[in-house]
């Protein structure tokens, strides 16, 4: 139903998994593009995440599913329903924001069970549902306290919980956990984990947070200044970054980049960059390129081997257990961390080798051509 031509998502609409769909949607703040013809493409019972950083167009393109803002142009469908000129309360969606938007002068529980009272439910109905929701999220001691006698923390998950606790076809979530400290965070990514696959609930979660898009993202989609750089599977878009823009952006550290060409060793294929060569299994055309490399994949290196490459400490620090590294290869900084306690010194001369398995090669102008080692 996807395929990806000229780095775009085309999409026919008639997938019946698919529960939202944007289509080539423009969207501006006067005289500033936010959102430039982005398209994708939401799956019920599936979390989609949209990851980017900020000024990406995360946010804005949230708002415009909930109906929040409107379209210059392009096509949002909901359900297979043209939705762009609805109201946002009659989209069916549910909004949790950034910032937490709770009535002060009201008691948590009321907060939580607000858009249950809107819809006329049951008491009994609510109090179940309400009592639920704050149980999962922690906030059960709190329910007869206002939001200003609250940590930011307890005030941001009774913000989810007002949305969680409205029966909808669709969340929206806009960094829904980014108050939290970082213990709750982890607790929190797990709980959505399990919310979402056990009612198999349908979610897009915005985040800069690129741990957070892997554990909860069944599909991701990479924003970038208001551009869909990628959307695919977590595995698509770790293993398979279609620039070094989305390379970069999973991982941490980020994946290694240098600089260089493939040049030929008689029948070999080499990649030179300045006084480094590095052999290659693959047989490749002579061209600029690329080389990226994650930081699982550089290791300190004995005095013999392959593809052996002198380096200069260029500062280390601990990790927990671990040791981050960054290192000066030729003219580029790689920085990569150790599985265990090592101590370096500014300067120190060391050798490493790259294990190029999984390695990707990128054009000049930053495209994927190809992962090394398939």
């Amino acid at each position: 139903m996807i395929n990806k031509e000229n780095n775009c998502i085309h999409h026919q609409i008639a997938d019946g998994e698919d529960l939202l769909v944007l289509k080539n949607v423009y969207k501006n703040y006067g005289s500033v593009e936010a959102l430039k013809g982005i398209t994708l493409v939401a799956k019920k019972g599936e979390c989609l995440v949209i990851l980017g950083p900020s000024g990406a167009g995360k946010t804005t393109t949230l708002k415009v599913i909930a109906g929040l803002e409107s379209v210059k142009s392009g096509e949002v469908y909901f359900q297979s329903r043209f939705i762009n000129n609805l109201e946002p309360k009659e989209r069916n969606v549910a909004m949790v924001f950034e910032t937490y938007a709770l009535y002060p002068h009201i008691t948590v529980f009321d907060n939580l069970a607000s858009s249950l009272y809107a819809l006329n439910v049951d008491e009994k109905s609510i109090e179940e549902r309400v009592r639920n929701i704050a149980t999962m999220l922690g906030i059960h001691p709190f329910l007869d306290r206002r939001p200003g006698f609250l940590s930011g923390g307890q005030r941001q998950r009774v913000a989810l919980g007002r949305a969680l606790v409205k029966p909808v076809e669709l969340y929206l979530m806009d960094e829904p956990i980014a108050h939290l400290d970082a213990k709750l965070r982890y607790q929190m990514i797990g709980e959505f984990k399990h919310l979402q696959e056990t009612l198999k609930i349908s979610l897009i979660y915005v985040t800069h947070d690129w741990r957070e898009a892997m554990s909860l993202g069944n599909h991701i989609v990479v924003l970038n200044e208001g551009v869909v750089e990628q959307y695919g599977t977590k595995e698509e878009i770790f293993k398979r970054p279609i620039n070094t823009f989305v390379a970069q952006i999973i991982g941490d550290p980020p994946m290694n980049l240098m600089k260089g060409k493939i040049v030929h060793r008689g029948k070999k294929s080499v990649f030179k960059s300045g006084d480094i060569e590095v052999e290659l299994k693959e047989n490749l055309e002579e061209k600029n390129v690329i080389l990226g490399v994650r930081s699982s994949k550089i290791h300190l290196a004995s005095s013999s081997g392959n593809n052996l490459i002198d380096a200069e400490v260029y500062s280390s620090g601990r990790h927990g257990m671990n040791t981050v590294v960054s290192l000066k290869i030729g003219n580029e900084i790689f920085k990569t961390e150790f599985r265990s306690y090592q101590k370096f010194e500014i300067g120190q001369k060391i050798s490493i080798q790259l294990d190029l398995a999984g390695a990707c090669l990128f054009n000049e102008d930053e495209g994927f051509i190809c992962v090394l080692g398939e």
